[in-house]
């Protein structure tokens, strides 16, 4: 109506009495525009919704990034590729700028490609995905977040600590120092990721310790050696036995990966024979299907090779109750024959 006003201009409708050179043909008009109006908002909140809903049960609105693939419409992990998210995690995290990371990946053409980019590098590290969480509208000025709508393949510890790598790490930049247990420790108290520092004397040697922020406690590092220790000494004394008793749980934990595997290997097979036919059809050249060939025969390759170490358990034929009886019999020999029993297990 405004525009109407201001260009000296009018609205006559011939079919609907809509007249906007009267008072009454104004109102009507701007009556029917509420109304359209809300049927507008009324439509996109109805939108909103459904999207929501659709992202919490794994329905991302967009491409699958590295790492994942869709299966039934959702984002579920893929684990041809999930290993190479975690890697360059891992070496952002130990110093590795973006630009190193990829020349790394170009001299060894990881995934057969040799154009990896530091962009690329850098958008791995930024996305939510990788920990479980999406961002809608990210570019916006109002994006929503949502919070474990996919399986994870990098803890949340792990991407906030390599966000606040961004700030220490440069192109030179590399950790001079190693943290035995980095990542791998938890405060008592809060359950939060422990996080490190060190400190240098004057005679040069390096002292380690894991501190919380939130509780401000910390723990030396020889202190968690002495600990740790210890407890593989133990360990060591049933190792066979030790070894004999996981078995069976790992193989309860295979069941599901083993036909997840197989299920990929099908779906990599599948793959390959669409290949050929594209390249009999003349899709594709000689050169780009020897490389394409390449790339899903050696995922083939590794996925069959994760697939034959969960055969390993197949054999196993040990119960519980010959893990007690074992324990207990070590235990008896430790006490009455002391020297004979570590002379037997010092390997």
């Amino acid at each position: 109506m405004t525009f109407l006003d201001e260009n000296d201009a009018y609205l006559d409708c011939v079919n609907d009495e809509i007249n906007t050179t009267s008072a009454n043909g104004k109102m009507i008009s701007r009556l029917l525009m509420s109304v359209s109006q809300n049927e507008i908002e009324r439509t996109s909140e109805r939108t909103k919704i459904g999207l929501a809903g659709a992202i919490k049960q794994g329905h991302i609105p967009h491409i699958a990034p590295l790492g994942y693939k869709r299966e039934d419409k959702k984002l579920v992990i893929d684990y041809s590729t999930k290993d190479i998210i975690i890697r360059i995690f891992d070496l952002y995290y130990n110093g590795y700028s973006y630009q190193k990371i990829s020349n790394l990946f170009n001299e060894e053409k990881v995934l057969g490609k040799d154009n990896w980019r530091d962009s690329t590098i850098v958008g791995i590290l930024e996305n939510e995905i990788y920990k479980g969480d999406f961002v809608h509208g990210k570019k916006t000025k109002h994006p929503t977040y949502y919070e474990d709508v996919v399986n994870p393949i990098i803890s949340k510890e792990m991407w906030a600590d390599c966000q606040v790598q961004k700030k220490k790490n440069s192109r030179s930049y590399k950790r001079t120092l190693t943290y035995l247990y980095l990542q791998k420790l938890k405060c008592p108290k809060c359950g939060r990721v422990l996080g490190g520092k060190a400190t240098t004397k004057k005679n040069g040697n390096a002292y380690f310790y894991y501190y919380c922020h939130d509780c401000k406690i910390e723990f030396k590092e020889n202190v968690i050696n002495d600990y740790f220790n210890q407890f593989i000494s133990e360990l060591v004394e049933y190792d066979s036995v030790v070894n004999q008793f996981f078995l069976p749980m790992i193989k309860q934990k295979f069941d599901e990966p083993k036909e997840q595997l197989q299920k990929e290997i099908d779906s990599q097979k599948s793959k390959l024979d669409r290949i050929k036919k594209a390249y009999i059809n003349g899709v594709f050249e000689l050169k780009e299907y020897e490389i394409e060939k390449k790339i899903v025969e050696k995922a083939i390759e590794e996925l069959q090779n994760e697939l034959n170490t969960t055969d390993i358990s197949e054999e196993l034929r040990f119960t519980p109750k010959d893990i007690l009886l074992k324990r207990d019999i070590d235990f008896i020999n430790k006490l009455k024959l002391n020297k004979e029993y570590q002379e037997r297990t010092k390997t």
